[in-house]
Parts: C-alpha cells; sequence; structure tokens
C-alpha cells in the first residue's frame, strides 16, 4: 500500500499539465484576494466572513480541482476480463483492458491491484479495503491515444487464497 500511495504522490506531481496550473493558479489567487480584502476590511462580521471564505477555498477548492481535472483530463475505464487462479504454480492472473475516456493522449498509465478478502459484513468489508492481502502495481509506458483501449495482464506469484475479492484502479497521465 504504500508503494501505491508513493506512486500516487509522485506521478500527480509529475503529471500536472498546463490546464492544472491555471486551475490550482486561479484557486489560490483568489484565496489571496479574499485575505486581502479581509485585511483591508474594518468591519470585523464581513471581515471573518472573507477570511472563512478564503480558508475554505483553499482546503476545499484545491481537491475540488484535482478531482475535476482527474475526471475531465484524466478519465479513464478498467474491466477485468478474466481472473484465473492457477492450481500447479500458486499464481493468479487478471487479464482487463484500460480504456482512455479522456479528452487528451495518456502517455502512461499505473493500474493498482488490490486483493483483498471477502467477507459479508460490510465493515469488515471496508477494513479488508483498506488493508488488502496483496497489492500489485502494473505501469504501462506505451501511449494510449484518446477512445484508445489497451489490454493489460498482471500476475501475482504465490497466491494461496481461494476466497477473495479484487478492484483494479488506474491512473493515467496525459
Amino acid at each position: 500500500m504504500a508503494e501505491l500511495f508513493r506512486n500516487y504522490i509522485y506521478y500527480t506531481f509529475d503529471s500536472l499539465t498546463k490546464y492544472d496550473f491555471m486551475a490550482i493558479g486561479w484557486i489560490l489567487f483568489l484565496s489571496l484576494l479574499l485575505f486581502v480584502l479581509a485585511a483591508l476590511i474594518k468591519r470585523k462580521a464581513i471581515s471573518y466572513t472573507l477570511l472563512a471564505f478564503g480558508l475554505v477555498s483553499i482546503f476545499i477548492g484545491l481537491p475540488a480541482v484535482k478531482y475535476i481535472m482527474d475526471g475531465y483530463l484524466r478519465a479513464s475505464k478498467v474491466h477485468v476480463l478474466d481472473k484465473k487462479l492457477l492450481r500447479y504454480s500458486k499464481s493468479l492472473v487478471v487479464k482487463g483492458t484500460v480504456e482512455n475516456r479522456s479528452r487528451l493522449d495518456f502517455r502512461r498509465c499505473d493500474l493498482a491491484l488490490l486483493i483483498y478478502r471477502k467477507y459479508d459484513n460490510p465493515l469488515k468489508q471496508t477494513a479488508a479495503f483498506l488493508k488488502p492481502i496483496a497489492v500489485r502495481i502494473k505501469h504501462i509506458d506505451t501511449p494510449i491515444k484518446k477512445d484508445e483501449t489497451k489490454h493489460f495482464q498482471i500476475i501475482v506469484d504465490h497466491f494461496t487464497t481461494r476466497d477473495f475479492n479484487l478492484n483494479v484502479l488506474s491512473r493515467c497521465y496525459p
């Protein structure tokens, strides 16, 4: 899980486009403007309100911009076509496709395969998802054009669990 988080942070900063910089710059400019107006206005109620809006725009605006830009510029869809548990080599083979639904071409994609235990209790299922049995990262360094689909295959060796769920998360970067 630490590798997934480290890759997420590294590639997030590495993959920022000019549109991301413009949106982040706009949010920071708006927050700074609200802070300056809060300092210049003499009435305390209006000053505190502007200060609160400035803080909210920083703490809510920046993640909101990231979420919106991810949905607009880095949208992708993963389909798991087949998962096969091999008997003789104790390996799990997951085959699928990743589809570029973005408005830009992708330079690379990182696919994270999360394997977690299956529970009937929703709380235990959520806890199992947060602490998976195995995490495998697959890097796709070949470009994926807009509206194109690429096949992938992830192999997990020394896998002995019979009852499991899996989830494939994609992070693609223009």
